[in-house]
């Protein structure tokens, strides 16, 4: 036997007490130890003591043989004291207690200790006393890990108004979790705990869903597959509530069917809110005819008074001759370009009207030649202002050709009217696929790949406190008198956009020109 071997060993005088603790060592997996209560040392340790906290029965030895001064801190050390005197007073017969102990390794282990008289003298008073300490670290954590899992499951349940149930189906037994009762608006004691089937859960159930649920429910059962159905139930104040139940079986080893279990969420306000949406889409849906029909009397019956007018006064302009005066001359000038600018208005506000009905016929729409077009269209702009025109290769989006024109072509035409007359006009136009994170970031539907174009100038630039603003209706940064339009044009191209999903925004300082940046549905 080697020296740390033979250290720590009971008496051989006391052979009784040598059998017990060999008993106990074979019997528990933990630290047993016997302290002497005249000295404070310990007179018996076993291998236990270095298997679960590191420290030799040396390193022990050369701390006077005083295992709490080890491996306590001062205040716990205290409290163990405390708990001793009890048994040596004769006040208990054993104590418990729990304690963190330091490994040798500095790290804290939780311990569980019982501690009762070993060895008495002939007068009863107590010589020594014997402890069993269990390591409690893992099965602690464990149980807190439980605690703080059950306290986020119930709050989640009161976060997102849903419920857990069991059904044993053998039984009859249901248990339910808190959030289910808040959700059924019922208490613990209008439950049936002894229910025969999913309809008989709960007495309240709306008897109008039971033939869905029972269907529902037993066709789960036959074929072992996970269910999923709406019913409604009355609350204890007798409101109406729609309930959405989630659950699958559960099946033993020998396939047999022997739980239900699943969660019932409060879908209510989700109903309701389908509901009022659905009005809204109504109503919009004949607001939407009747805005058509008004644009079709724009694009029919108000176009013919103004060709009336118009031609009313060229006739009178022919009769006065030379006879009118300057005076004269000016009011028909200007009638006349009034009902020019009530006509684009009325044109404008046509094709704004048209893009939700041409919205039905999408395609993949080459962007390249539809750029190539619209610079044509501008060809002389262009060259009368110098204008340099730079673009990378477009992609393929999915849409509909004439908007994707119409769009281009707005957004040019701006950038090439609001010039900076000290300065030529550079335009660029860049594209790039936008990955599933920026997709998300922006709003995007992540159902479908899109890319983002932007457009830069040089331009006069706007005040970056109009930046939505100007894709308003008839809304003008600038007067009639210095720009000519109609003030519908980014509105126009604003419905584009958002018609196809994307969403088109506008950047920009006094100056220092303006960038759109839009996107749409790549159809790559």
């Amino acid at each position: 036997m080697d020296s740390e071997s033979a250290l720590y060993q009971y008496p051989a005088e006391f052979p009784e007490q040598i059998q017990m603790l060999e008993k106990l060592d074979l019997l528990f997996p933990d630290i047993v130890h016997v302290q002497d209560l005249t000295t404070q040392q310990i007179i018996y340790i076993n291998d236990r003591f270095t298997e679960l906290l590191g420290y030799s029965k040396k390193d022990l030895a050369d701390r006077g043989g005083n295992l709490h001064a080890v491996i306590l801190s001062e205040s716990l050390f205290n409290q163990r004291a405390a708990r001793i005197e009890e048994l040596i007073t004769r006040q208990k017969q054993f104590v418990e207690y729990e304690t963190l102990v330091l490994h040798k390794n500095q790290t804290e282990r939780l311990f569980r200790t019982r501690v009762a008289v070993f060895r008495s003298d002939a007068e009863g008073n107590p010589l020594e006393t014997i402890s069993v300490s269990q390591d409690i670290t893992e099965s602690h954590l464990n149980y807190t890990r439980l605690l703080q899992q059950q306290e986020m499951h119930r709050i989640t349940e009161q976060a997102f108004h849903f419920g857990s149930w069991e059904k044993n189906l053998t039984t009859g037994e249901l248990i339910c979790s808190d959030g289910l009762y808040e959700v059924m608006g019922h208490t613990r004691e209008t439950f049936r705990k002894d229910c025969a089937d999913y309809t008989s859960f709960f007495t309240f159930l709306d008897h109008r869903d039971d033939e869905l649920v029972v269907r529902t429910v037993q066709e789960a059962i036959d074929t072992r597959q996970a269910f999923r159905l709406e019913h409604r139930v009355m609350t204890q104040e007798g409101q109406e509530k729609v309930l959405m139940v989630v659950g699958r079986p559960v099946v033993n080893e020998k396939g047999k069917v022997t739980h239900l279990v699943g969660s019932i969420a409060d879908i209510t306000l989700l109903r309701q809110y389908e509901s009022a949406l659905r009005q809204k889409i109504e109503e919009l849906q004949r607001s939407n005819g009747e805005l058509e029909q008004f644009a079709y009397a724009a694009s029919h019956d108000l176009q013919e008074p103004l060709r009336k007018i118009s031609a009313f006064i060229s006739r009178l302009k022919q009769r006065l001759g030379t006879q009118e005066d300057e005076e004269v001359e000016n009011y028909m000038r200007r009638t006349l370009q009034a009902i020019d600018r009530m006509r684009s208005l009325i044109d404008a506000l046509l094709i704004l009207s048209r893009v939700t009905r041409q919205g039905k016929s999408r395609e993949i729409v080459p962007l390249n030649p539809i750029v190539e077009e619209i610079l044509e269209d501008f060809d002389a702009q262009i060259a009368e202002k110098g204008a340099i025109i730079e673009w990378d290769e477009l992609p393929e989006i999915y849409g509909v050709p004439v908007q994707m024109r119409q769009l281009f072509s707005n957004l040019i035409g701006n950038s090439l009217k609001f010039t900076d007359t000290m300065r030529p006009p550079i335009i660029r136009i860049a594209a790039q696929s936008l990955s599933l994170t920026q997709v998300r970031q922006k709003g995007l539907s992540t159902a479908r790949k899109w890319v983002e174009i932007t457009l830069q100038d040089n331009g006069i630039g706007f005040d970056p406190e109009y930046k939505e603003r100007i894709f308003q209706v008839f809304q003008r940064l600038n007067g009639r008198s210095e720009f000519e339009g109609t003030g519908i044009g980014l509105a126009l191209c604003k419905k584009i956009v958002e018609h196809e999903g994307g969403i088109i925004l506008a950047d920009s300082k006094p100056g220092e020109g303006a960038r759109f940046t839009f996107c749409l549905p790549s159809a790559s």
